[in-house]
C-alpha cells in the first residue's frame, strides 16, 4: 500500500501491484501535478514582499505517450510540468522618496556584474557602497553606460531615460535593457534574470526614482487558489489510497486462494 504521500507511490516496486493498478495512473499524474502547484504558490505567496519579484506560473502538458513525468515500475506516467515561465507583468509602483530607490515602468531591466557575467535584475533598491559604486542589496555593482556607476557626493537625481545627475552634473546613464522579441529569459533565484541573447535598449522602459516595484503577486487571489488546490490535492491523496487498499485487498485473496 502507499504510504501517506502521494510520492510515495512512484517508488512502489511491486510489478503485480502496479500492473493491477494501472488505473489509477491518471488520478496519480494529477495529484503530482497538484503537489506541484502548491509548491509554486506557495513559493510565489512567500514572496509577495520581494520587491520586483516576478510570480511563476507553471504550464503542464496534456499530451500522453511522452515520457517527461515521472514513472512507476517502468510504466510512464502522464507527463507534468512542461515548463515554469514567470510571469513578467509589471508589478504596482509605491513611492518611497529614497534617492536610490529606482523602479522600472515596461518590459525592461537593469544590468548587474555578477561574478557569473553581466545579469539582469527588477529589484531597484540600491545602495551606494564604500567605494562610491552603486550597487544592488547583494552588493552586485549596477552598470550604467561607462561601466559600473561611481557616485560622487552629491544630491543625486536620476532622468526618465536613466541619465544620472550628482549635484545637477550628469555623472553616467543606466543601462536599461530588454531581451529581443522571441528571445528566451529566465529567471535566476527569485531576483536575478539571464538570457543567452545580447540585450538591446529598452527605449521603452521609463525610469522612476524615489519609487519602488512591488511584486506581482497577488495574495488575496493566490491564497484562495492555494486552498482550492490544497482541498483537490487531499480529495485526490484519499481517492489514491482507497483505490490502493482495494488492490491490495484483492491481491493478499488472490494469495490466499492460490
Amino acid at each position: 500500500a502507499i504510504g501517506t504521500s502521494v510520492a510515495d507511490f512512484t517508488r512502489h516496486d511491486d510489478e503485480k501491484w502496479c500492473e493491477m493498478n494501472r488505473g489509477i495512473y491518471p488520478p496519480l499524474a494529477g495529484a503530482l501535478a497538484l503537489e506541484r502547484r502548491l509548491e509554486v504558490l506557495s513559493h510565489n505567496i512567500g514572496n509577495v514582499h520581494t520587491t520586483g519579484f516576478k510570480k511563476d506560473k507553471p504550464i503542464f502538458a496534456t499530451i500522453l505517450g511522452q515520457t517527461s513525468g515521472p514513472s512507476v515500475a517502468g510504466i510512464d506516467l502522464f507527463p507534468l510540468v512542461d515548463g515554469l515561465p514567470p510571469d513578467r507583468s509589471q508589478g504596482v509602483l509605491v513611492h518611497t522618496g529614497q534617492p536610490l530607490d529606482i523602479a522600472l515602468e515596461g518590459e525592461g531591466f537593469f544590468v548587474v556584474k555578477t561574478p557569473e557575467g553581466n545579469q539582469y535584475f527588477r529589484g531597484g533598491s540600491f545602495y551606494r557602497n564604500v567605494d562610491g559604486i552603486l550597487v544592488t542589496p547583494m552588493g552586485d555593482p549596477v552598470l550604467g553606460k561607462k561601466g559600473p556607476i561611481k557616485l560622487p557626493i552629491g544630491d543625486i537625481g536620476i532622468d526618465a531615460d536613466g541619465g544620472i545627475r550628482v549635484n545637477n552634473i550628469q555623472v553616467d546613464q543606466l543601462r536599461v535593457e530588454k531581451v529581443p522579441q522571441g528571445e528566451d529569459i529566465g529567471k535566476i533565484g527569485d531576483l536575478y534574470w539571464s538570457t543567452p541573447s545580447k540585450g538591446v535598449p529598452a527605449t521603452g522602459t521609463k525610469v522612476q526614482q524615489g519609487m519602488l516595484e512591488k511584486s506581482n503577486v497577488n495574495p488575496a487571489l493566490d491564497m484562495v487558489e492555494l486552498i482550492t488546490v490544497t482541498r483537490e490535492y487531499e480529495q485526490m491523496q484519499r481517492a489514491i489510497r482507497a483505490m490502493d487498499e482495494m488492490t491490495g485487498q484483492a491481491i493478499q485473496a488472490a494469495r490466499v486462494q492460490g
